[in-house]
C-alpha cells in the first residue's frame, strides 16, 4: 500500500509515510484505516512524510473531502513533509482546506523532515510543561 501508518504511543505520534504514486482514494482509505485502529488516539500528533512520493493524483474536490475527515483533535499538530514541488503545493492546498474546515488542529507543510520533527516535538514539550 502506498500509505503506511505507524503509531508511536509513547511519543503520542502517528507517523504516516506515502511512497510512489498516490491517489485521492488511497488518501481516504488511509484515513479510514487509521480511524479503525484500536491503538489510534485522535489526540496524537501526526507526521505525514511524503518525501518518497513521486506523484499525488488527487483532484481539488478529493483534497477537500480528505481535509473534511474529522480524524485528529483540535489540540493535535499535523506536519506534512513534501519535497516534490507539485506535492508540496497540494499539501498547502490541504492545509488551507483543513483550516477552513473548522476542526482546529494545526497543520503545517515543510519541505524538509528535520524542521517538521522539531515542530511536532515542540508540541510534546509544550504539553509536558502544561501538565
Amino acid at each position: 500500500m502506498p500509505f503506511n501508518s505507524v503509531i508511536e504511543a509513547k511519543r503520542r505520534l502517528v507517523v504516516t509515510t506515502g511512497t510512489g504514486i498516490l491517489t485521492g482514494e488511497e488518501g481516504l482509505a488511509c484515513c479510514r484505516q487509521l480511524k479503525e485502529r484500536r491503538d489510534f488516539d485522535p489526540t496524537f500528533n501526526q507526521l505525514l512524510d511524503l518525501t518518497d512520493a513521486t506523484r499525488f493524483d488527487a483532484t481539488p474536490s478529493q483534497l477537500q473531502v480528505i481535509a473534511a475527515q474529522p480524524l485528529f483533535s483540535h489540540a493535535s499538530r499535523r506536519a506534512i513533509v513534501a519535497k516534490n514541488p507539485t506535492i508540496f503545493g497540494l499539501a498547502r492546498m490541504f492545509e488551507s482546506y483543513r483550516s477552513l474546515s473548522g476542526f482546529g488542529e494545526q497543520v503545517m507543510v515543510f519541505s524538509e523532515l528535520d524542521p517538521a520533527v522539531q515542530w511536532i516535538d515542540s508540541a510534546a514539550s509544550d504539553e509536558n510543561l502544561s501538565a
